[in-house]
């Protein structure tokens, strides 16, 4: 692609300045297509400036015995709202400079805001991911990395402070396949363990691989089918309960929860601008988003912690 050309294919597909409504939805939902925890958990879009998130994740039963004309009395009425917390997204930005020269080696044709959405969107959506879990506000240091964490309190420094969380201390020397994920499962209150379908184990690549290694050591069909297998969410899992590998997550740290019990929530305020600096030979891309992190219920957690 000449320079001319890549003008033009920015300036025809609308990418110079703020991007519209619509295009940052779908910049969102590239994020999350190319992010498979994001998948997983529960997504809230166009939050003004905060959004309540009920309950629904019942953990006792629900039904009673009726008595025809007699309304249900007041202490057999389940209010799935009994845990209220609310999503307050707070602001994060994102820049980006892409050459001319770049783009011309990799990006094809009128495909250039197409390619440019779907590299960052892939990006940002792993910088969220990292601050969900482990962002915590108080860290110090200069690097990209704390940075990013500061942006959110996560879930793990949430699920800390929370004393309804089950807590599962895991060993100096963990035996995932014999000992941790037993542990952290059987730490789980019955209603919401039975809940099988709905539970899953976020790790670390880590501890994913610990596990797939151990599974993998033996000298069984599965063992081979282990280490010779694809990565990610559902190819391994414990018990009927797939572990998700989550980015950036401390090798520490084991979270047991009901997907949908995870929630991340997006501002109505999210651009996406492009503009090209012709004289530098740059796009230069800048993203301004708001998101907050916040889990529904505390008791249909297991944390597992190192020690």
């Amino acid at each position: 692609m000449t320079n001319e050309q890549i003008l033009k294919a920015i300036t025809t597909a609308g990418g110079v300045g703020i991007a519209a409504p619509q295009d940052a939805q779908e910049f969102i939902d590239l994020a999350v297509e190319q992010t498979q925890v994001l998948q997983k958990i529960r997504v809230e879009t166009g939050i003004k400036s905060s959004m309540n998130i009920d309950s629904l994740l019942l953990g006792e039963p629900v039904i009673v015995s009726e008595t025809e004309g007699q309304a249900v009395g007041a202490g057999d009425v389940i209010d799935p709202a009994r845990v209220r917390k609310a999503l307050t997204p707070l602001p994060v930005v994102a820049a980006f400079d892409v050459s001319f020269s770049f783009l011309r080696r990799n990006i094809e044709g009128e495909r250039v805001n197409e390619s440019l959405n779907r590299l960052f969107a892939k990006r940002f959506g792993k910088d969220l991911v990292l601050g969900a879990f482990m962002g915590d506000s108080a860290t110090a240091g200069t690097t990209r990395t704390a940075k990013a964490l500061r942006t959110t309190d996560g879930f793990v420094k949430q699920m800390l402070a929370d004393a309804t969380v089950n807590d599962v201390v895991i060993g100096a020397t963990p035996n995932y396949s014999g000992t941790v994920f037993k542990g952290i499962l059987g730490a789980m209150p019955k209603d919401y363990r039975d809940q099988r379908d709905d539970l899953l184990f976020f790790v670390s690549s880590d501890v994913y691989e610990a596990y797939a290694a151990e599974i993998g050591a033996r000298a069984t069909a599965l063992g081979d089918l282990t280490l010779a297998g694809k990565w990610g969410e559902g190819a391994l899992s414990y018990m009927g309960v797939p572990l998700c590998p989550v980015f950036g997550l401390a090798t520490g740290r084991i979270v047991l929860t009901l997907g949908q019990n995870l929630c991340i929530g997006f501002g109505n305020e999210m651009t996406v601008g492009r503009d090209v600096d012709n004289r530098a030979g740059l796009v230069k891309v800048t993203i301004r988003a708001d998101y907050d992190v916040k889990f529904a219920v505390g008791e249909a957690i297991v944390l597992g912690a190192a020690a």
